[in-house]
């Protein structure tokens, strides 16, 4: 598939996650004002879900939605050990590994001046691009919140050609998801930008770090107030 240009190409990995992923591609259209794609990643299984969650999207040609990697459901692999993988600083399992070869899978795509990951579950507050792209002249990289002593991936923007230029690609080498990029930036003296507020003091950007693994560890709903809140907002 050949992905057109535009100024950002967003994207965001879907698994099992349909209902967040329809108030996330929202508040993009919502929040985004110059030329964008959408890149929609699919690791579940089961294709039909995401597919008929936005049946009603198929006239939105900046709309792209990609068959990942089919991940078994939370249920199904919580039926035995989980397999853990050591990396620098940190363990991983099988979500933040299939996350991060569909992240990459996206990547692969991305044909436009900026590339931003937005997590599923996740989504736009503000306006937010006249305050966070100018950050992008002179940092390698801008993410909304930081973890582990890392730059994480639930908002994360940067320029395509910054990122070609020293070969960098999100990994899972250092500590978790996309931890390669903040070491490398510290390792390189290069500067990076953690904010989730816009010049006005005001919120951009929201994470509700749900986790679809949680629920097999006593959170069993999915967070419904959330969704009806903003499916509401949205009109969906």
């Amino acid at each position: 598939m050949i992905i057109p240009h535009a100024n950002i190409d967003f994207i965001l990995v879907n698994y099992y996650s349909e209902d967040y992923a329809r108030i996330a591609v929202e508040s993009i259209y919502r929040y985004t004002k110059s030329e964008f794609n959408i890149i929609l990643i699919d690791n579940s299984a089961d294709k039909a879900l995401l597919k008929n969650a936005f049946a009603e999207y198929i006239d939105r040609k900046n709309l792209h939605i990609i068959p990942g990697f089919d991940q078994e459901s939370p249920a199904e692999r919580f039926t035995r050990p989980i397999k853990m993988y050591n990396t620098e600083g940190g363990v991983y399992g099988p979500g933040s590994l299939h996350h991060n070869k569909a992240f990459n899978l996206g990547i692969d795509l991305c044909n436009s001046n900026y590339i931003c990951h937005l997590d599923i579950d996740s989504l736009f507050l503000a306006e937010w691009e006249t305050d966070i792209l100018p950050i992008l002249d002179n940092d390698l990289f801008v993410a909304s919140e930081m973890s582990k002593g890392i730059a994480r991936e639930y908002f994360m923007i940067w320029k395509r050609s910054e990122f070609e230029k020293y070969n960098l690609r999100p990994d899972l080498s250092y500590v978790d998801t996309c931890g390669n990029l903040t070491k490398f930036a510290n390792d390189h003296n290069l500067t990076y930008k953690i904010t989730r507020k816009l010049s006005n003091d005001e919120y951009y950007h929201y994470h509700l770090g749900r986790g679809t693994s949680l629920e097999q560890y006593g959170q069993t709903s999915k967070k419904q107030e959330y969704i009806d809140k903003w499916n509401n907002f949205f009109n969906i």
